[in-house]
């Protein structure tokens, strides 16, 4: 049992003894060239094949690659239209507006799948010109804020559909994209099919220490190199880091896991009065709870306790479970916030 419970990211995940002896293994290999060398090139090709990609390339945090997604599909003084509470909407410090001149906006409806609809009503059926042209669409999956929803298949094709129509781009901000392939029982590529970019989070859950990579075509990558080289994401030397994040993406099963612990958290949390948790269609890594106390003061008093979650909002509050948490951290967990919530 942990001395301190840490469900605030996937993020806090460890690097497995097998990624260690892959770094170990690794260690001379240092090379000068931005994608000379060839751990780094195994692992850009081990991410294009898992998404069905022509190529992939590494950067040091999944929000760079998005913002460099977002300048590769969409022209400045256009419009991005995403999903309410998305992640490059609000907690990527206004990245695409600042770098890119993009309009970022939500489509009218709240929740991880808002009708298709609300996309057709944002990308307007005739065009204006005193008005920006939508040019990118942006999907995330599974939908951070909605509790870890996965996107279906089926949903995710309507959208694509519906911007080829219009002759708009889309990109996938597939941070957890491997939890949304788990829970839907379908391989990545199926959920990143009809996508000009994907984004994918490789230090969440894996504990890898290459954070993400951005795969789609061969042109489209080389033109990333040049726009994550000027936001000065070049990672150099990379090899021994390579080498332990292939290492990693060797075993997926420990994300099935931390689903069912997952369930039985929101189980757990479910008999606390004063709580309401999140019943998603089905459950990935993510529970989320609405209380009815200031969510930052509760969460100052788990900590006291022991226990360290995310206030999203005042009245939200977000755990997630990783590779390291156990089945007796879940029960732990649910008693500290049960002696808080009984302490009023």
């Amino acid at each position: 049992m942990n001395s301190t419970i840490d469900l605030r990211s996937d993020f806090l995940a460890h690097a497995t003894p097998t990624m260690h002896a892959a770094a170990e293994a690794a260690k001379n290999s240092h090379h000068f060239g931005l994608r000379e060398d060839p751990w780094q090139r195994k692992l850009e090709a081990r991410v294009a094949q898992l998404v069905g990609k022509e190529d992939a390339l590494v950067f040091p945090t999944c929000t760079m690659a998005n913002t460099t997604a977002l300048m590769l599909s969409a022209i400045p003084g256009s419009c991005v239209v995403t999903q309410q509470g998305a992640h490059v909407l609000v907690s990527e410090a206004g990245a695409g507006a600042a770098l890119g001149g993009l309009l970022m906006t939500a489509v009218n409806a709240p929740g991880a799948m808002p009708p298709i609809a609300t996309w057709a009503q944002a990308i307007g059926a005739i065009a204006d010109t005193q008005r920006p042209p939508v040019s990118l669409f942006v999907l995330e999956n599974t939908h951070n804020r909605s509790g870890g929803v996965a996107l279906s298949p089926n949903y995710l094709d309507a959208v694509v559909a519906l911007a080829r129509t219009h002759g708009a781009r889309l990109h996938l901000d597939g941070s957890r994209l491997f939890n949304a392939a788990c829970a839907l029982d379908v391989a990545p590529a199926e959920l990143a099919c009809g996508f000009d970019t994907v984004s994918v989070s490789l230090n969440k859950g894996f504990g890898a220490p290459i954070a993400a990579a951005l795969a789609g075509n061969t042109a489209t990558i080389e033109r990333a190199l040049v726009l994550r080289q000027r936001l000065g994401g070049g990672l150099r030397p990379i090899g021994p880091a390579a080498a332990a994040t292939l290492a990693g993406l060797d075993d997926f099963s420990h994300i099935a896991k931390t689903h069912e612990l997952a369930q039985q958290l929101a189980a757990g949390l479910a008999a606390v009065p004063g709580l309401d948790v999140d019943e998603p269609p089905r459950r990935t890594n993510i529970v989320i709870v609405r209380v009815r106390q200031a969510a930052s003061v509760l969460c100052a008093s788990f900590a006291a306790r022991g226990l360290l979650v995310l206030p999203l909002e005042n009245d939200r509050i977000r755990f997630i479970v990783y590779r390291d948490i156990t089945s007796t951290d879940i029960d732990q967990a649910v008693d500290i916030v049960g002696q808080v919530m009984r302490a009023g």
